[in-house]
């Protein structure tokens, strides 16, 4: 009975792997992670591959397919003791990888995939059940030591990624034509709204990475005054933007009003944008770390700097809103390719980046490289 269950939960696991990995190699959307949800950043991470080549969920792959050939074996007296032993080496590999990659979701990503713990939590549950049975048909002074040989492997899995993964990562792509851009003056700025080189960043309120992003680019223009980056608020919502498919769940819901209550605070008074759209991005939860304004909170903070909820009505039903949006939307269309859909996105001249860096250091070298950007030290 066991090592049925045990089988079971080896093939769902090899399933999920095998979608992971195809995931990672053909770039293709995923059911239920939607772009610029952490489900989708997470699965499209530079941590999800050795080197930027070979999916990790490959090698889980690998690891399950070798499981459900050992437990073909184990009833066979002569093999069966092999058999074991490598089965408890393979559990502590998975359950060393689970904590490994647990952590780089908690503390480097800071973003969790539900593709990634359901396997996980199946991974840890297969290591479990094979650990019991070891012990229970094949007991071994041996046993042991394969389990701490399988969690070493996870460790060396781990140190070969911190070695040689890279510190940036991105998705390029380009247009024949020339694209919708959004200028200075008609929607917010990020720097001087007069820079050599400004630069639309396309953004979501309820996007954590974009939260990071839009952190990075306000440092650089600190540093760099001739860069600037204009705000182009693009909702992920179905409810307000027609190239994202509608689902039965919104994982976006609510993203269409904080941009809205974003624009009209600046349409209304541009002072009081930096204050706002900082506020939008700092909720903070000690145990969950951040986490999206709600429409309410955010609806009553607009009002409060506006001076009142008639103030925030009027300001909110401004015609340039919807024209800001629209052209967001169609900027977003136009740059969105099979695979690369996720935002934040850096869009200059005919160019487009979605990026994927911890620092402000890490964009910067990532503008440098793919647009034309000249600067003096």
């Amino acid at each position: 009975m066991l090592k049925r269950v045990t089988m079971l939960a080896s093939v769902v696991a090899l399933v999920l792997c095998i979608v992971m990995a195809l995931h990672s190699l053909r770039g293709t959307a995923m059911v239920g992670c939607a772009p610029g949800s952490s489900c989708d950043n997470v699965l499209g991470t530079r941590w999800s591959s050795l080197m930027g080549l070979f999916p990790v969920a490959g090698l889980a792959a690998g690891i399950y397919l070798a499981i459900l050939l050992c437990l073909g074996f184990v009833r066979d007296k002569e093999i069966a003791p092999l058999a074991w032993k490598l089965l408890v080496l393979f559990g502590g590999a998975i359950l060393g990888s689970a904590i490994w990659f647990f952590i780089i979701q908690k503390w480097i990503i800071g973003q969790f995939c539900k593709y990634c713990l359901a396997t996980h939590s199946v991974g840890i549950l297969v290591t479990g059940l094979l650990w019991y049975q070891a012990h229970r048909n094949c007991p071994s002074k041996w046993n042991p030591v394969c389990a701490a040989a399988g969690l070493f492997l996870a460790a060396c899995l781990a140190v070969f990624q911190l070695a040689t993964t890279p510190k940036v990562a991105y998705d390029f792509g380009s247009s024949q034509g020339s694209l919708p851009l959004l200028s200075a003056d008609e929607t917010p700025v990020l720097g001087n709204a007069d820079a050599t080189y400004r630069i639309n960043l396309m953004f979501d309120y309820q996007c954590s990475h974009c939260r990071k992003i839009h952190f990075a680019a306000k440092e650089i223009t600190e540093k760099h005054p001739e860069i600037a980056f204009v705000l182009v608020p693009c909702p992920l919502s179905f409810a307000c933007n027609p190239y994202v498919a509608a689902r039965s769940q919104d994982p976006f819901a609510g993203s269409c009003d904080l941009a809205r209550l974003a624009l009209a605070v600046w349409e209304t008074d541009p002072r009081k944008f930096p204050e706002f759209d900082e506020w939008l991005f700092t909720a903070e939860d000690p145990a969950k770390g951040w986490y999206p304004r709600t429409v309410e909170a955010a609806s009553s903070r607009a009002a409060q700097l506006l001076g009142g909820e008639d103030q925030l009505y009027a300001a909110t039903g401004n015609a340039g809103i919807s024209s800001i949006l629209s052209k967001s939307f169609e900027l977003f269309g136009r740059t969105t390719m099979q695979g690369k859909n996720g935002i934040p996105r850096l869009v200059y001249g005919n160019q487009w980046i979605i990026p994927e860096v911890d620092d402000a250091e890490g964009l910067m070298e990532i503008l440098l490289s793919e647009f034309d950007i000249q600067i003096n030290d």
